[in-house]
């Protein structure tokens, strides 16, 4: 057995942060913790939570005394400056150019890494997911928003500007819906948690009987309301009419970009994420049944479009190898 190696990854998400004490010699989580991200409180509130999450992980992870840390590593959901460990953009979390590796190397005076967070999740399931067996893959998770990474010959592929894999901005509606990123007909506007929640709220607005309850409902940044995934599962599985039918039509949406995605990518497999996809089966096997029809003979019958395998801890594994990686660490993977 290779001796323990420890990293720290952090998942910063536009509704929760999660940070874990990762063992980069096995992909074993050895303790996490995690908080809503509260990003209407602004920028300085993030960073000194994320910092805070940090150090809870490490310290519930009670190593002997002496061992030190690989490296930390942070995947955050928006467009990122990689080489100077910057966050540029992120609508959902309010950030705009936030030197998040400048600020957690100060605080844990070791190497950092900082990724867009779906990148880093794709990684997480290149090494130790279900994409390990993959050479070329996209990883695709559904959450506040919609994200994915590409993984191409075996390392991650980000594109002239740092933006490939962007594929919650294709357009799937021509001057459809606006989207946060100020566009228009996005898929995030269709299929996101974000969008499914909000297209919920407006037909129960209008009077359409749902078993949700404000007990189930939760408020997320500017007063907005959120539905957690398990609370939609949960209705799912009594039947609810309305939030059945909301989460068919994202599924719906989301197979037709996973078709366009098998037509022009073909990639060897799919693997797709996040809260939405863990929990509620019937947005995976819509979205898959419908990728299949739409996508061309050949990929549709071969290409296998998968469930991530890490779950909710993609992230944090796959932003803790990233840091290994920038320390010096190389991985076993195929390629």
């Amino acid at each position: 057995m290779p001796k323990p190696k420890y990293a720290l990854g952090i998942d910063l998400g536009g509704t929760k942060t999660l940070a874990a004490l990762i063992d980069i010699t096995t992909g074993e989580v050895i303790a996490s913790a995690r908080k809503r991200t509260r990003a209407e409180r602004g920028q300085d509130f993030v960073s000194q939570r994320t910092i805070e999450l940090a150090t809870a992980a490490l310290e519930a992870a009670n190593l002997p005394e002496g061992t030190e840390l690989v490296a930390v590593g942070i995947g955050a959901a928006g467009q990122i400056d990689r080489k100077a460990g910057v966050v540029l953009d992120a609508p959902n979390l309010g950030i705009h150019n936030m030197p998040l590796g400048e600020i957690l190397g100060k605080r844990f005076n070791t190497p950092v890494a900082v990724g867009n967070d779906v990148e880093v999740a794709a990684l997480g399931e290149s090494i130790y997911g279900s994409g390990k067996n993959y050479k070329n893959f996209i990883c695709i998770f559904v959450g506040t928003g919609i994200g994915s990474g590409i993984v191409q010959n075996g390392t991650m592929y980000t594109g002239l500007t740092g933006t490939a894999g962007e594929v919650g901005h294709m357009v799937v509606q021509m001057d459809g819906r606006i989207c946060g990123c100020g566009g228009r007909g996005c898929l995030e506007a269709y299929a996101s948690r974000t969008a499914i929640t909000k297209a919920i709220l407006a037909e129960i607005h209008h009077g359409r009987p749902s078993v949700l309850s404000k007990d189930s409902l939760g408020l997320l940044k500017d007063g907005d309301i959120v539905i957690r995934s398990g609370v939609l599962a949960a209705a799912i599985q009594q039947k609810d009419e309305l939030v059945t039918e909301a989460i068919i039509a994202a599924a719906q949406y989301l197979g037709v970009a996973l078709g366009s995605i098998l037509n022009f990518y073909n990639p060897e497999a799919i693997i797709l994420g996040g809260g939405v996809v863990e929990a509620v089966d019937l947005l995976y096997e819509t979205a898959t049944h419908r990728a299949r029809t739409t996508a061309l003979s050949g990929p549709a019958r071969q290409t296998p479009i998968l469930r991530a395998k890490l779950g909710d801890f993609s992230g944090v594994v796959g932003a803790a190898c990233l840091g290994a990686q920038a320390a010096g660490h190389t991985f076993s993977t195929l390629k």
